[in-house]
């Protein structure tokens, strides 16, 4: 007995050594599923992450909420408030003046947190620590993109820095100690030539703000943000220039979404790679059921069969799924990066690695092979002997050819197709959603067109604005506007001045005004008991007077262009317009020129149309066209459009004089364009990359089973050439079974397909708005096309290389 079990395991192993492309295909199977899976859910999984840090990162903060200007006893209130797991306090306490910084266009900000809100808010959302919060007055925690801007390659902790600092509006100058420094990120999404310089509650302490401005941060405990903050609010009492917003965070719909596309696309992978490795093994043990049939015929047992069918799938799998677990790694070493490069997350590069998603691919890529495994292995241990050594492909069945045209050899090949019905689904099935992931990995993409929201952005070919603006005018502006117009190529210049003015002060007129300024600019408020004729300073605005006829015209409002054209009158920026009416003209003086003027006011423009903020006068707009109204006016932004052919050397020359002018930046639709570009090629790489790949297990399930079925029915074949059947009519029926294959797919790519690429652009669409959905007619028709010549061409390349062979050889075959 023992000597009977040696024998067919020996028998066992050299059937299993010979069948090398048997095995090879089965591996390859198990692989391909392994890797993707990896690499789908490892990529995911790091998006996700990365996702979560680099909005930590960027929000620079775990806090919930945050509200302005509490007083004293509101923030009592906070520290008796059960519901808060904690809570922060900070405020701004002045700038740092460096002529060094102002040419590089950089700004640098004394700012305070106490040690509740650095300890349990701040700290989380930094990296590269070192050193200690500040105890000192003269010691500061200083971020490295702040050291750097100072010219501090090589930070110390201890070491001196002599800063000259602006608090209060007084300049002086200060040494102080570096207690640690950071990397942070939150100043990033705002300017990143803007940093913070953190100082000691003593320093705070030592300059208090007169206005008592300060911004108070809450994590709670639990419970939704929203619902949180409407209690807090009532319970704090916020008056109506206090506010309490939420932090941004990612909003719990975009992480559904993108657990919704991963998943979606998990499991498109899932099931084209089951197909894939169950078609492969349930072919390749059928084909050696012969085999089991003359085991069987020597007394080798159904049990010990079903064992042999189950350790060589066992086998098989070690290596498809360890060589499958390790590339997998490796693509998503390569992968991760590459995509975060083409997100916002590039500071983030987070490849995640937890055992879970290299558990759960080898996990279902071995079930996949175990159930594969179980109905061959079924079917080999019930067959009977003598039927399982005669065994050949299934036949048709006699009353399917009970037809006159039943010799037609387009029909022959459409009953070749069904007659093993289950292989045949299998083989459509999976080419149809490879093809079909395809289709939709590239319509998503196509749909976030990023060079149409470039475009929106910016109407005009070049944007130049100023970053830092003067309390008085200092005439720079003009010059840039006036160069940029003399540039040959420049058109549709498109520009607004600005001009301080010092408006004559009347508190009881302009008391409705302050609130309502208050209330919309909530943290750029101004105490109303603090607002004097000193410091009571707005804006004169120069806008066009079409861009003003324009806007009008969409509010319905009654607008006399020609009057406003000529200077007779301007508009004030406001959401209230009975604010300004008890004053029908603004008097002010230009400080620039020390001149008085007084405008009629006829008429408002909204606080959000440019969101202009004051020192605490009114922003009045004047059409630019009444040129003698702004003598010194600096230039507020300009936009223009540039010739097409003249674009590249315009380009150069403004960003060589932008470079020279320290208060301006400028920004080109050229450039953007280029990095929207660089983005969606990346994310198409990588879409194509897996949707190829899935593509590719489609097709050679496809390739896979014609090959087998077709060295299988090499007899059959044979035995039909026999009796007069030509080679040319041989190969016409296969390239009938190929072109049904093929238009069975094209049909359901092209009805089912269309509502699954349809389902996946829904959920881009709900991450990204503005994505419009174009149906992918080229992408669709070129890989049905392709398709429709590999299904042909295949069956025709492998009857061709098993038609070497005589005929005789062939039918004994």
């Amino acid at each position: 007995m023992r000597e009977q079990r040696k024998a067919i395991h020996n028998l066992w192993v050299k059937s299993f050594i010979s069948n090398k492309r048997r095995n090879g295909f089965v591996v390859l199977a198990i692989l391909l599923t392994t890797v993707l899976i990896t690499a789908v859910i490892s990529l995911g999984s790091s998006l996700i992450e990365a996702n979560e840090q680099q909005t930590l990162r960027y929000v620079g903060t775990v806090a919930d909420a945050h509200m302005n200007d509490l007083t004293d006893e509101q923030y009592d209130l906070i520290k008796k408030y059960d519901q808060l797991e904690a809570y922060g306090q900070q405020r701004t306490v002045g700038d740092v003046e460096d002529s060094n910084l102002t040419k590089k266009k950089q700004q640098l900000i004394l700012h305070w947190y106490n040690e509740s809100e650095w300890t349990t808010l701040r700290k989380e959302a930094i990296t590269d620590f070192t050193g200690a919060f500040p105890k000192k007055e003269n010691e500061i925690l200083v971020p490295l993109s702040a050291l750097s801007m100072l010219g501090i390659k090589e930070p110390k902790l201890g070491m001196t820095i002599p800063l000259t600092v602006r608090i209060n509006e007084e300049v002086r100058e200060q040494e102080f100690v570096l207690s640690g420094y950071y990397k942070e990120y939150v100043t990033h999404r705002v300017t990143s030539d803007l940093s913070y310089i953190l100082v000691s509650d003593k320093f705070s302490e030592r300059y208090p703000d007169p206005a008592k401005k300060n911004t108070v941060s809450v994590k709670y405990k639990q419970g939704d943000v929203l619902e949180q903050n409407k209690t807090l609010a009532k319970y704090l009492k916020l008056s109506g220039y206090q506010e309490i917003q939420s932090t941004f965070k990612e909003p719990s719909q975009n992480k559904t979404t993108v657990f919704l596309g991963i998943g979606l696309f998990a499991a498109i992978i899932l099931v084209s790679g089951g197909l894939l490795i169950y078609n492969v093994l349930y072919i390749s043990i059928a084909n050696d059921i012969r085999f089991f049939g003359l085991l069987k015929a020597i007394g080798t047992t159904g049990k010990q069969l079903r064992k042999i069918v189950i350790k060589q799938a066992l086998l098989l799998s070690v290596v498809g799924i360890t060589a499958g677990l390790l590339l997998g790694w490796l693509l998503s070493y390569w992968l991760v990066p590459v995509a975060l490069k083409a997100t916002t997350f590039a500071d983030v590069v987070v490849v995640s690695t937890a055992p879970w998603i290299y558990i759960s691919a080898g996990t279902f890529a071995l079930m996949t092979t175990l159930i594969s495994s179980i109905k061959p292995a079924g079917v080999t241990a019930k067959v009977p002997p003598v039927l399982a050594i005669q065994y050949v492909e299934t036949t048709v069945r006699l009353k399917k050819v009970r037809s006159k045209a039943g010799g037609k050899l387009h029909l022959m090949a459409w009953r070749n197709i069904f007659r093993d019905k289950k292989r045949a689904l299998t083989v459509i099935l999976s080419m149809f959603l490879g093809i079909t992931l395809f289709i939709s990995v590239n319509s998503a993409i196509d749909s976030m067109n990023f060079e149409q929201i470039v475009v929106k952005d910016l109407p005009y070919d070049v944007d130049i604005s100023m970053i830092v603006q003067s309390s008085t005018a200092t005439g720079e502006g003009q010059a840039v506007l006036a160069a940029i117009e003399n540039i040959d190529g420049v058109s549709d210049v498109h520009a607004y001045l600005n001009e301080p003015i010092l408006v004559d002060y009347d508190k009881e007129k302009f008391s409705g005004f302050i609130d309502s300024y208050n209330d919309y600019f909530k943290y750029g408020r101004h105490e109303p008991s603090e607002v004097n004729q000193e410091n009571f300073i707005g804006k004169l605005v120069g806008i066009d007077t079409k861009e003003v006829a324009e806007l009008m015209k969409e509010s319905g409002e009654v607008f006399d262009e020609v009057g406003f054209k000529k200077g007779e009158f301007g508009l004030v920026q406001t959401n209230n317009p009975e604010d300004f009416s008890g004053i029908p003209v603004l008097a002010f003086t230009m400080l620039s020129a020390n001149s008085r003027q007084s405008i009629p006011i006829g008429g408002v423009i909204a606080n959000d149309y440019l969101g202009l903020q004051t020192d605490g006068g009114p922003v009045l707009y004047m059409a630019k066209e009444a040129a003698n109204m702004f003598p010194n006016a600096d230039l507020l932004s300009v936009a223009f459009n540039i010739e097409s052919q003249k674009e590249e050397g315009i380009i150069q020359q403004l960003k060589a004089m932008i470079d020279e002018q320290p208060n301006f930046k400028i920004i080109t639709k050229k450039d953007m364009l280029k990095q929207a570009r660089e983005e969606i090629m990346t994310f198409r790489l990588l879409g194509n990359t897996l949707a190829i790949v899935l593509a590719l297990i489609g097709l050679l399930n496809f390739v896979n089973i014609i090959t087998t079925s077709l060295i299988a029915r090499k007899q059959e074949f044979a035995i039909l050439e026999s009796i007069g059947m030509t080679r040319k009519q041989t190969n016409q029926v296969l390239a009938f079974e190929g072109f049904y294959y093929a238009a069975i797919t094209s049909v359901l790519v092209a009805t089912l397909g269309s509502i699954v690429t349809f389902g996946l652009f829904q959920v881009v669409k709900s991450a990204t708005p503005m994505a419009v959905f174009a149906f992918p007619v080229a992408t669709m028709g070129v890989s049905l096309l392709l398709i429709i010549g590999i299904c042909i061409v295949t069956p025709l390349i492998v009857m061709k290389l098993s038609g070497r062979q005589e005929l005789a050889d062939r039918i004994k075959a």
